[in-house]
């Protein structure tokens, strides 16, 4: 059977008479008729009762149209895609949004973008220590989501903008260290991190522990999981850790003779390219709305 003769057949019961099909194809009655004679003879039973006065559909008939009509939705909203992809939609984006940076506002954009393009496939990554940059950079991703220092910028041709700000602590379960302690002291304790990237500016010497007891974790939830049950202490994003903080879970520790608490830019970054798509343009205008923003809340 064809496609066409299932257009013609639903036209004829959606008007209930060849005349009305005929019109809405812009067909001769003839054509029509000898259509579902065809598609008739193909499947071996009669679609329409003709003893009426108006065109009805047979009980097999009606069971047949029904899954007609399905397939050719599906032909619609193939025809859809089709046209939006004609257009440069992508069919797939690809964002890696470092887990330590997940805010409402950011997944609003992704949100809204993702409903907006229903024929692009949105796929988001996430995983070791500055990995956004190490997909952006290999274009395993379109778009970054994570902590920003100014020698990225050396790492690839890329644009970014400053969409937050990232406050990064020492923190430990409740208990389990002093609040107050030296540097030293502090490497005599077993310590969590997230695996390093492989990027050539990330090693182990960026680490703030020296210690020999070390556990590497790539999920930021069950590095969290494992600062609760007491393994060891933990670089983490305060923002992160504040319920447990707030709800005497875990604490913050203060280094007597070190600075131990840090400050990153958090921004959106993509590789600079002549043409981006829609998807692409559409995610990064948002996000420049946001930096904008975010600017002048904080005076920059």
């Amino acid at each position: 059977m064809k496609l066409n003769q299932l257009v013609v057949l639903d036209a004829i019961v959606q008007s209930a008479s060849l005349s009305g099909a005929a019109q809405k194809l812009h067909k001769t009655q003839p054509a029509l008729t000898l259509a579902i004679k065809n598609l008739e003879a193909q499947i071996g039973f009669e679609l329409l009762d003709r003893t009426k006065y108006r065109l009805q559909l047979t009980e097999k008939g009606r069971i047949f149209h029904r899954e007609a009509q399905q397939l050719l939705h599906a032909n619609d909203e193939l025809a859809k895609l089709a046209e939006e992809l004609s257009l440069g939609n992508e069919p797939q984006y690809r964002i890696c949004y470092e887990q330590l940076c997940h805010k409402q506002s950011y997944n609003k954009i992704i949100s809204n973008t993702f409903r907006q393009f229903t024929s692009t496939e949105f796929c988001i990554t996430s995983g070791k220590r500055f990995v956004s940059l190490e997909q952006v950079n290999s274009g395993q991703a379109e778009l970054g989501i994570g902590p920003w220092f100014d020698l990225f910028h050396a790492t690839g041709d890329l644009e970014s903008v400053p969409i937050g700000k990232l406050d990064i602590g020492i923190v430990s379960a409740k208990g389990l260290l002093p609040q107050q302690l030296t540097y030293t002291q502090l490497q005599t304790y077993p310590c969590l991190a997230m695996f390093e990237s492989d990027l050539s500016i990330d090693s182990d010497r960026l680490s703030y522990s020296k210690g020999s007891a070390m556990m590497k974790i790539d999920d930021v939830a069950t590095l969290k999981s494992f600062l609760l049950s007491g393994a060891g202490w933990a670089m983490m994003s305060l923002e992160h850790c504040k319920p447990e903080i707030k709800a005497g879970l875990l604490q913050e520790i203060h280094i007597t003779d070190r600075e131990h608490k840090f400050s990153a830019q958090i921004r959106a970054f993509r590789q600079h390219a002549i043409h981006h798509g829609p998807v692409a343009r559409t995610v990064w205008e948002q996000f420049k709305q946001l930096s904008k923003a975010y600017a002048d809340k904080n005076g920059y």
